[in-house]
């Protein structure tokens, strides 16, 4: 899993070839240290600037080339290789980073009306609109069904998010970068850049806590790593009236179990903490 344990934020400052003073901000990580992860973001701080004062554009270092910016929470399983991390994702939800747990999150297609006259009526009628989305969540069910029948040595644990499905495999343990973990994930119709994050980040990723939006709370005033213990301090009063509105949440109901799970500990731990984060068991709306 490509998540490290270190970041931090580092700026650089200089003049442009017009004398203008300039500061650059960059994130810099490490597996290792904090001072390997303030080296490595003071050199791309850098890196940036002598970019731009010499007329050029950095390259774009795009999420899915990059490790896991993340706060770690907790890690699960040996320290020196966990079987999973609990981290903060950007916009404040905690996330279910796995090595070898397979996840996948199948999202529902939007309803669409069949001509003009029934998307006047769709737009106007509540109780028609709740119908059409029905028969999107009956069509994908049925359709992890139909794959569940074309594989029957596979075991799994069927779940319903507020926008799609989730299927956590209980059969094996699955390598993220694995040929056949990419053809399961492509055959049950698994989100393309989630494929791809999969494979780059070497993990399989569950978000186990509310999107802040649908709970009734903001949006994280910044982001982590923080530059100053000013812009923490802002953070973690956020983070503790959102988890305050999340209680109030769920993010999985269990539809059922698929086939005969593994006698893997590794497997049932993961069951256990994922269950228990998302609330499965709890009277409460999905968010």
């Amino acid at each position: 899993m490509k998540i490290p344990h270190y970041w931090v934020k580092s700026r650089y400052e200089g003049e442009d070839k017009k004398g203008r003073a300039c500061t650059f901000i960059a994130s810099g990580w490490s597996f290792a240290s904090l001072e390997e992860a303030h080296k490595e973001a003071s050199a791309r701080a850098k890196r940036i600037f002598d970019l731009i004062a010499s007329g050029q554009k950095p390259e774009r270092y795009e999420y899915h080339d990059r490790p896991i910016k993340e706060e770690r929470l907790k890690e699960i399983g040996d320290a020196d290789s966990p079987i999973a991390v609990v981290t903060r994702n950007r916009y404040g939800a905690l996330i279910l980073n796995c090595a070898n747990a397979l996840f996948v999150d199948v999202d529902f297609p939007r309803p669409q009306a069949n001509g003009l006259l029934d998307a006047i009526m769709l737009a106007f009628s509540g109780k028609k609109r709740k119908a059409r989305q029905q028969a999107v969540v009956q069509k994908k069910i049925e359709m992890v069904e139909e794959w569940a029948g074309r594989h029957p040595g596979r075991s799994f644990r069927l779940y319903r998010t507020r926008e799609g499905l989730r299927l956590l495999f209980t059969d094996r343990q699955y390598d993220p970068t694995a040929h056949d973990t990419a053809t399961t994930l492509s055959e049950l119709d698994a989100d393309p850049l989630y494929v791809t994050l999969t494979q780059k980040q070497e993990c399989f990723r569950a978000r186990l806590t509310s999107k802040p939006w649908r709970c009734g709370s903001s949006r994280p005033p910044n982001s982590f790593p923080w530059d100053s213990t000013d812009a923490e301090a802002k953070f973690r009063k956020w983070e503790a009236d959102y988890t305050r509105l999340d209680a109030g949440f769920k993010v999985c109901d269990l539809i059922r179990e698929f086939g005969t799970p593994a006698n893997i500990e590794s497997l049932k731990t993961i069951v256990d903490v994922h269950d228990r984060g998302v609330r499965v068991d709890a009277e409460a709306e999905l968010a």
